[in-house]
């Protein structure tokens, strides 16, 4: 016992950490389990290897908040993972000088996952080692979330008609049913849907808003509208969607960021919206703000009490939707849900996207102490999932 430590309080001292190989620079706690005492947390965060110097610069902003969490955070591609020896040659965060140190280091407790290009078998591969502290992955794409968000009982109802493209013919039929419908790349990418518009028997309008452009197309037989539905999708790979953004009724569009919380709790951390002006004919990009109960107001004309009951079920809605994405085989922790409100009180779920999204749309709207609240949130749950 040491008189220069306080009662029923445990230290290392430097020659055990050495022993250990513990990182004497990083803020590690210890914690007595049983029979054993753990030392960490030992967190860490996968990331593409293609250019992993600007990763780990993006990272920082993950640890802004350090003091909050602590432990050894271990960035890390998977490129330089051996699976024999179960170690990694990754970068480990010193907080002292805020500079990441490369080295070789053992499997961390838990795993973050900030790419979407983890593959299954790596994915079973951490797994079977650290089960759900392993999180943040999922191999649903689009379509597959689709699916599993209409088999739900609590969710099918908030979403539109969608099917998965594959014929012409079956592509020919649902814009007959809907005259204006949305197509989607079923793979994760957070890019615009293109819009086509059945403008009447005769002619199609396709508007790309990645490309910024609009095209007409006249058509005297279905084989030519086939024809051109071919030039810009292929079968299996874009998902059509009813188009919720009908012209001449009003809506508000929403899109809300949710996080687990350090005791696994989805939580929704931030809704925003476009704020729109007179002339949204205009093609003006409008500013993103924050969605306040006083824009409902204004579209649903309705009192105080029924904005809050609406404005608390569209987040409910949104942590259900999430939460349907979830097996035995997947523990998310980031998701971003787009959602749409029509003026008679309609609530739609456009998309969902859970592959670590991105959560900037807090900066550009102006509160970055919620950008950097949800990274420390990420963080505060991973050092859960690692023991601490």
């Amino acid at each position: 016992l040491s008189k220069r430590v306080p009662e029923n309080k445990p230290s290392l001292s430097v020659d055990i950490m050495d022993m250990l190989s513990l990182p004497q620079h990083c803020s590690l706690e210890i914690k007595h389990n049983g029979n054993e005492i753990l030392i960490g947390p030992f967190i860490g965060l996968i990331v593409d290897g293609d250019s992993i110097e600007n990763q780990l610069n993006d990272q920082l902003d993950y640890l802004l908040h350090y003091r909050d969490f602590r432990g050894a955070i271990i960035a890390f591609s998977l490129e330089n993972v051996d699976k024999v020896n179960m170690t990694i040659c990754g970068f480990l965060f010193n907080p002292k000088t805020k500079t990441w140190e490369q080295g070789i280091y053992p499997y961390p407790a838990s795993i973050f996952v900030m790419t979407t290009s983890v593959s299954s078998d790596w994915a079973a591969h951490f797994r079977a080692i650290l089960g759900h502290s392993f999180f943040n992955h999922s191999q649903l794409n689009k379509w597959d979330a689709h699916k599993r968000l209409a088999a739900s009982i609590g969710i099918k109802n908030y979403l539109p008609d969608a099917m998965l493209y594959g014929k012409p013919k079956d592509f020919y039929w649902f814009l007959n049913k809907f005259s204006t419908v949305d197509v989607k790349s079923i793979n994760m990418e957070d890019n615009p849907p293109i819009k086509v518009i059945l403008k009447d028997k005769n002619n199609l309008l396709i508007s790309n808003p990645i490309t910024n452009e609009t095209k007409n197309y006249s058509f005297y037989s279905r084989g030519q509208a086939y024809s051109v539905f071919d030039r810009y999708f292929r079968a299996g790979e874009f998902m059509t969607q009813e188009s919720i953004d009908v012209p001449g009724y009003q809506n508000i569009e929403i899109r809300m960021l949710i996080v687990k919380d350090q005791w696994g709790k989805w939580q929704a951390k931030g809704l925003f919206t476009k704020e729109k002006g007179s002339d949204e004919l205009s093609g003006s990009i409008y500013p993103i703000v924050k969605l306040e109960r006083e824009q409902l107001k204004n579209l649903l004309q309705r009192g105080d009490v029924y904005i809050s009951m609406v404005y608390q079920e569209i987040i409910n809605i949104a942590i259900e939707a999430v939460e349907a994405l979830e097996d035995s085989n997947s523990n998310l922790a980031n998701a971003v849900v787009d959602m749409v409100i029509g003026e008679i009180g309609d609530i739609w779920i456009s998309n969902v996207n859970h592959g670590h999204p991105s959560h900037e749309i807090a900066l550009v709207a102006g509160y970055p102490e919620v950008y950097y609240e949800i990274l420390k949130t990420n963080m505060l749950y991973a050092k859960k999932l690692a023991g601490f």
